[in-house]
């Protein structure tokens, strides 16, 4: 069974004494020790967070440190700019709404010279995660190390989870129990030498700025804020300059958030294919935070799904990234108009070529005998390493609204023993394929074709949590024999039939039930032992299985063939009556109408926000709309964690290793 992480508590609303009005929904939130800001005029009180515990280190993270991590010590971190250079400005300030989600901002240099960002101070309205308050009246934070390149951008971020680690790209901060926050209004101020360097003002907060003449007029717009609007931003348009008056005309809402890259998205720009991506940035020419996404691949009039996939060093086959696999996932988009690029880096090629799965970022990682999908140390298990600590070192933060992040590692367990297959969010941009101990070999023929298949089925399977998709389509009842997926269970590993009207279409079922002797590899058609494995979502057209009422000559509800029929009592004949029967007797004993669901119609590709109205998948999926993610929130709210292999598969894996499958027992 699916294994299901609610990190969310519903919201609860407040009202300030300056009239503001502040919803939220708190998921475990990063708590705090050390000295809090106080509760100070214009706060109101919040829904008391989740703690996540005291433990602030991962048992296997020392080794992994990336290396541009900053530290104290850092020889960089002392650079001091020249009195001339010390003006950065603040580029970009990001939609939000839970209390617990990562605020952020970011910083930009424009002068000439490099600059040095622990010379600063931030004042900025706050959340006291103590006090479970809100204030507009701004707390004072210290900046990291960190010298901000000229013409260079860094991102500004609040420490909720002890597992988020500073980079070059974005630090996070946090003042005791206070961490930057707003929502529809707040105020951010950078602050050098006791005077202010530069200051924003947005909805109702009344902040000043230590110098008065660093703002005039009236307070930006308030910025949007609800469960639907992450993703936006308001910026300092790179196509105007980066214009600094002091003043609201500064500033531009758009679409399109573009964190630690160029403000280059147009005010008003579209997504008219609901992906996710602006279609300017599809064009030639355009850029999206400064990423050539044409040059990877990117086209108006179609959907367009990145991917970045990092793997674990290790001499284990089942843990590299098999071109076959990746090329299977790309086929079965393409056949809905999908276009998706995988980024490996240079597994499969010295230099950029997105043919070859080179688009620049992929890479090698440590290996670590197990990884978790956790943001905080309180909910990493002893011995394991935290997802997010590859994906600080590795991942490009200009990508964190457009690309997913995969890692293909070795297993979930903290003993380092094969296990579940993989782990994903729901509605999010993480995942973890872990195929690493069952053995798996690219020994030629079947057990090269059960690597390369059960690559292919997993990372499609954990994409598609991504996507929205649960185990039984828009539900969790899994095993249905008419879900026509690989996100059942049922097919995720037995692939599909070309011919499910055929009297081979509930072979698979069998196979699920222990029924008639079928294997994994005596599958009469596209078996994962075979090369014509076949994997896709379900495109909704079965019809309903009632278990209360079952006709065997119905199939598996995709129609039947003459002489074609489901025999679901085994008795090796057509029934011409209805039976009762409970044909996925894994998920209970309850007789229930199975049905099918539409996936490919109902994806939900934009996952760093809710489109609000957009004739898209991720409106028809209304499921879609009480979760979305934060993708600078480092902290899955709903995961799914799989089952281990079924022992039976295992079995063929181990069979068909270096040729097994023909020797003779003694």
């Amino acid at each position: 069974m699916p294994l299901f992480q609610h990190l969310r508590k519903p919201a609860r609303t407040g009202r300030a004494v300056a009239t503001l009005s502040i919803s939220v929904i708190i998921a475990g939130c990063g708590g705090g020790g050390g000295q809090d800001g106080g509760t100070a005029a214009g706060s109101s009180a919040l829904y008391q967070p989740q703690p996540v515990g005291s433990d602030s280190s991962i048992n296997s993270s020392d080794s992994l440190q990336p290396p541009n991590t900053l530290t104290a010590n850092d020889p960089a971190a002392s650079a001091v700019p020249s009195s001339g250079a010390a003006k950065l400005l603040i580029s970009e300030v990001a939609t939000n709404y839970y209390s617990n989600d990562v605020a952020w901002f970011e910083i930009y240099n424009p002068g000439g010279t490099a600059v040095s960002l622990a010379n600063y101070t931030l004042r900025s309205s706050y959340l006291d995660t103590g006090r479970n308050t809100v204030s507009l009246t701004p707390m004072t934070f210290g900046l990291p190390a960190l010298i901000v390149a000229a013409g260079g951008h860094v991102v500004v971020a609040g420490r909720v989870y002890d597992n988020l680690q500073n980079n070059q790209q974005i630090v996070y901060v946090s003042n005791g129990n206070a961490t930057p926050y707003w929502n529809a209004n707040g105020s951010l101020e950078l602050v050098y030498g006791g005077r202010t360097a530069d200051f924003v003002r947005f909805g109702t907060s009344g902040a000043a700025p230590l110098t008065a003449a660093e703002w005039t007029g009236v307070n930006v717009t308030g910025l949007p804020s609800g469960p639907g609007e992450y993703g936006r931003s308001i910026v300092r348009l790179a196509s105007s300059g980066m214009v600094d008056t002091n003043s609201a005309r500064d500033w531009s809402l758009v679409n399109f958030a573009t964190p630690a890259g160029k403000n280059d998205v147009a005010p008003g720009a579209v997504d008219s294919d609901g992906d996710g991506i602006p279609d300017s940035a599809k064009l030639y020419g355009g850029t999206y935070a400064g990423l050539d996404l044409y040059a990877m691949g990117a086209r108006p009039g179609r959907r367009d799904l990145f991917i970045e996939i990092d793997y674990m060093n290790s001499a284990d086959p089942g843990i590299t990234p098999r071109r076959e696999a990746l090329q299977k996932l790309l086929d079965a988009f393409a056949e809905h108009n999908i276009a998706v690029h995988i980024d490996t880096g240079n597994l499969y090629s010295g230099s950029y070529d997105p043919a070859q799965f080179n688009l620049g970022g992929g890479n090698a990682v440590n290996y670590a005998p197990c990884i978790q999908l956790s943001a905080a140390s309180a909910e990493t298990s002893r011995n394991c390493t935290s997802f997010y600590i590859y994906k600080s070192q590795n991942f490009d933060v200009r990508r964190k609204f457009i690309f997913h992040y995969a890692i293909f590692g070795s297993s979930l367990n903290p003993n380092g023993s094969a296990g579940s297959s993989g782990v994903a969010e729901l509605y999010g941009s993480d995942l973890i394929v872990s195929l690493g101990n069952y053995g798996l070999t690219t020994f030629p023929g079947a057990g090269l074709n059960l690597l390369v298949n059960l690559q292919a089925s997993t990372l499609m399977h954990e994409l598609g949590h991504n996507l929205g998709l649960h185990h039984g389509g828009d539900e969790d009842t899994n095993y249905k024999p008419n879900h026509y997926s690989v996100m059942n269970y049922m097919y995720q590993f037995a692939g599909l039939s070309d011919t499910p009207n055929s009297a081979f279409a509930a072979e698979r079922y069998y196979l699920a039930n222990n029924m008639k002797g079928k294997s994994y590899c005596n599958l009469v058609e596209n078996s994962p032992c075979s090369s014509d494995f076949r994997i896709s979502y379900s495109n909704g057209s079965s019809g309903d299985l009632d278990e209360r009422n079952l006709v065997e000559s119905a199939n598996i509800g995709r129609g039947s063939v003459p002489g074609a029929y489901a025999d679901w009592d085994n008795d090796g004949a057509l029934s011409g009556y209805g039976m009762a029967r409970n044909i996925n007797p894994q998920m209970g004993s309850s007789l229930e109408v199975l049905h099918d669901f539409n996936e490919w119609g109902n994806l939900t590709f934009a996952f760093s926000r809710h489109f609000a109205g957009a004739n898209t998948g991720d409106t028809l999926n209304m499921r879609a709309r009480k979760m979305r993610a934060n993708p600078m929130n480092h902290h899955a709210r709903l995961k799914l964690a799989e089952n281990p292999l079924p022992e039976s598969l295992q079995s063929e894996i181990q069979r068909h290793r270096r040729g097994n499958h023909s020797r003779k027992s003694p």
